[in-house]
């Protein structure tokens, strides 16, 4: 089949954004070239125009983000997000509009309090545009979005609305959460950037559960310098600045484990693409050794999500039960009940002891390389695709940004590459996801 490779938040299948980058809009409003109302009306002529194609949104909030945007065209500029219009995944709660978690049992619903995600970004002066589909309580049955590369294939999931905002010029920053693979994978599918913190990094308050163990937010953009910004607006001014960074001496490891085998025959040559171009930049490129760590992960992982997200959902286990997509009922949920307390007690003790080993592993590691899923996005939207190559580094806690640097030449659709660091490392990760990002796609 072939790839080419190249960056991909530059072109686009369906749309062709006419979008600025949240990195873009902070110089052109610091500089007074652009006011926030004009960003966030580019931001809306890009919704008018693409919308009824993708489907990214379940709602929209445009009179109060002129409202805001107008306040903020006379204030001088201030905020890491000061004047960016942002879309937030519809299983994060915002005082302003519905939260609906990708279900009819909450259409409607209005939470009395923003998450603290939200709360953050808007406390940075970001404007909050709408809330964006996410699948069924973030699970796998699917919501209205189509791929803005070719609305017949999936955009991934769960958050699938946010990575086709992005991708579609709609917002330059979208908030996602990933349990598994829902922010890398709609990321790949759809050809932006997508970051899935080290778990706890940022605080998840307002945000609704899935499986506490493994919960995280999870940010769309389409430039690294983002991740920045949206780390400064909700931990602190401290995140330090994207420096250029030689990747002369970097040590990058190849995953070959677990799942390489279902890669694809494209996923495959991207990655092998990759290895020689960063070799020729200087980088030492080898396998990863494992020392075992993948051996039970899969395992551990199910027990773990399984029990808890059965226990998550009990409200509307109990009360609603038939209102449950038939793939929630008999898929996760289905797997916890089949989990005794003391085997997830120990899936979680076991996993814990992995974490800390595979940090030993990495100690030799600056990062590690693999696809971000098997393939290109699957045709049709009945399935948002696998996980399988998300799975690891989500229960490991790594963090992971997801780089669009491939496109299949016979399809047309993007390929995603996973950088993957060691735990609590996101800032030096981001700086390495940069030169590998210049590197492979100039």
């Amino acid at each position: 089949m072939g790839i080419n490779l190249s960056n991909l938040t530059k072109i686009s299948g369906l749309t062709k954004p006419t979008g600025y980058s949240a990195s873009e809009i902070k110089l052109a409003l610091s500089s007074r070239q652009m006011k926030p109302s004009e960003v966030l009306e580019q931001c809306i002529a890009n919704i008018d125009l693409y919308e009824k194609h993708v489907g990214a949104w379940a709602s929209i909030n445009t009179d109060s983000a002129r409202e805001l945007a107008r306040e903020l065209d006379d204030k001088n500029p201030s905020g890491a997000l000061f004047g960016v219009p942002f879309g937030i995944k519809d299983n994060i709660d915002a005082f302003d509009m519905p939260t609906e978690y990708g279900t009819d049992m909450y259409l409607g619903y209005r939470p009395s309090r923003d998450a603290a995600c939200v709360a953050g970004m808007r406390a940075s002066n970001g404007i909050a545009l709408g809330k964006t589909i996410c699948t069924e309580f973030a699970h796998r049955h699917p919501g209205k979005t189509a791929n803005p590369w070719n609305i017949e294939h999936t955009p991934g999931g769960s958050s699938s609305g946010s990575a086709a905002a992005v991708a579609s010029g709609m917002v330059p920053i979208a908030i996602g959460t990933q349990t598994t693979g829902s922010v890398i994978r709609p990321a790949a599918y759809c050809g932006v950037i997508g970051y899935k913190p080290s778990y706890g990094d940022f605080n998840i308050s307002g945000v609704l559960a899935n499986t506490p163990s493994f919960d995280t937010l999870g940010f769309f953009a389409n430039c690294v310098d983002d991740l920045v910004l949206v780390r400064k607006a909700l931990l602190d001014e401290s995140i330090p600045e994207l420096k250029k960074l030689s990747l002369k001496g970097a040590r990058v490891a190849i995953a070959t484990k677990p799942f390489w085998e279902e890669a694809c025959t494209s996923s495959q040559q991207m990655i092998e693409e990759a290895a020689s171009v960063l070799k020729d930049a200087g980088a030492k490129v080898f396998a990863l050794d494992d020392q075992g760590v993948f051996e039970n992960l899969s395992e551990w992982n199910i027990e773990i999500s399984g029990y808890e997200f059965a226990r998550t959902l009990a409200h509307e286990r109990r009360l609603a039960f038939h209102k449950l997509s038939e793939i929630l009922r008999n898929g996760r949920m289905a797997d916890g009940f089949r989990v005794a307390f003391s085997s997830y007690q120990a899936a979680k003790k076991n996993l814990e002891l992995l974490r800390i080993k595979f940090d030993e592993v990495l100690k030799g590691v600056d990062f590690v390389i693999c696809p971000s899923a098997q393939s290109a996005a699957p045709k049709g939207l009945e399935s948002t695709g696998s996980a399988d190559f998300n799975m690891a580094w989500t229960s490991l806690h790594c963090p992971v940004i997801s780089l669009p640097v491939a496109q299949e030449k016979d399809t047309a659709l993007p390929l995603g590459l996973q950088v993957v660091g060691t735990r609590y490392s996101d800032d030096r990760l981001i700086k390495f996801a940069e030169a590998v990002f210049k590197c492979l796609t100039n």
